[in-house]
Formats: structure tokens, C-alpha cells, sequence
């Protein structure tokens, strides 16, 4: 009775271990999403991706189709040229910020500067526009989370990674859509 015993007791202490390694497994896959772009107290610096085997007219047009799946609220396209353009989106819950333990979150509205070159790349720039607190808007700006000296502030400790986060989302969701 106690080799059967110990071989439940192995058993179980196995798909414990099992488990735990699945689970570190898909919380490591979800943190190590690429990171493309980085906050600093001059916004979002452009980045630059390959850009598909495809015209600039269906790049445009594929664009737009983004602009129309993935803005579910409402967006505006504008400034379209032969090789740019520019999106303009409302984004809920676009960061966060905590104040003694109580979480507040903040929705954005947003500009994606798209800008297809002629070596087969193209840059996307998000710019944060405009914070809304709910619906009213705040006249908070990305310059006012960085000290004069461009460190974060300690208030805005979660808002740069909750922000990014947010524009590395937008931006990874229009570069697989426009490659497909």
C-alpha cells in the first residue's frame, strides 16, 4: 500500500509541476510581445517596418480597412497623399494611473501617422492628442508625466507602460493587418 501510495503522491506532485511550467509559459509569452515603440517627454519616436509586396494604393487602401476593423468608436482619415496618411482614433482606457491603491483610467484619442517609403518600408508615428478623464478633456499632455530633466515623474510611475503598451497594441494590430 505505500508504493501506491507514493506513486499518487509522485503523480500528483508532477501535473503540479506541469502546470505551473504551462502557466509561466503563457504569462512569459504575454510579456514578451514585441515592444516597438517607447515613451519619452517628446512622445513616440517613429518606427519603421518592411512593408508588404503590395502597391502604394493597396497599402492606402489597406490602411483604411484597418482604420474601419479596428476603430470600433468611430475614426477619421485624412491628409491621404500617394504614400500617407494619418488616422485619427478614440482609444477606451488608453493608460492608467493609480492614486492610494485606487485605480483611474484615462481614454485617449490618438493620431497614427502612416508615411509608406520607396525602399519597401514604412514608418508608423502614434501621437497621443488628447486625455479624456471619462468623457471631459484634460489638458494633460505626454510632456506633463516627464520632469524638465526628462525623467518620468513618480506619479506617472504606471502610465508610461501602460501607455506604451497601449500604442505597441495599436501598432502590432495595423502592421499584421496590413501584411495579410
Amino acid at each position: 500500500m505505500g508504493v501506491v501510495l507514493s506513486l499518487f503522491q509522485i503523480k500528483d506532485k508532477a501535473m503540479k509541476f506541469l502546470l505551473q511550467m504551462l502557466l509561466f509559459f503563457c504569462i512569459g509569452t504575454t510579456f514578451s510581445q514585441t515592444k516597438y515603440a517607447e515613451l519619452t517627454p517628446q512622445g513616440f519616436a517613429p518606427v519603421t517596418f518592411e512593408t508588404p509586396n503590395k502597391t502604394n494604393e493597396k497599402l492606402i487602401e489597406a490602411a483604411r480597412g484597418w482604420a474601419d476593423y479596428y476603430n470600433k468608436k468611430g475614426y477619421d482619415v485624412y491628409d491621404v497623399t500617394e504614400n500617407s496618411l494619418k488616422i485619427d482614433a478614440w482609444r477606451e482606457n488608453g493608460y492608467f494611473t493609480r492614486s492610494l491603491g485606487e485605480r483611474y483610467d484615462f481614454n485617449i484619442k490618438y493620431t497614427l501617422l502612416i508615411d509608406f517609403q520607396a525602399d519597401k518600408k514604412y514608418t508608423l508615428t502614434f501621437i497621443l492628442k488628447e486625455v479624456y478623464n471619462k468623457t471631459v478633456l484634460s489638458k494633460t499632455t505626454v510632456a506633463d508625466f516627464f520632469t524638465p530633466d526628462g525623467k518620468l515623474k513618480e506619479d506617472f510611475e504606471e502610465v508610461k507602460p501602460s501607455l506604451e503598451a497601449t500604442a505597441n497594441r495599436i501598432m502590432k494590430s495595423f502592421a499584421d493587418f496590413i501584411d495579410n
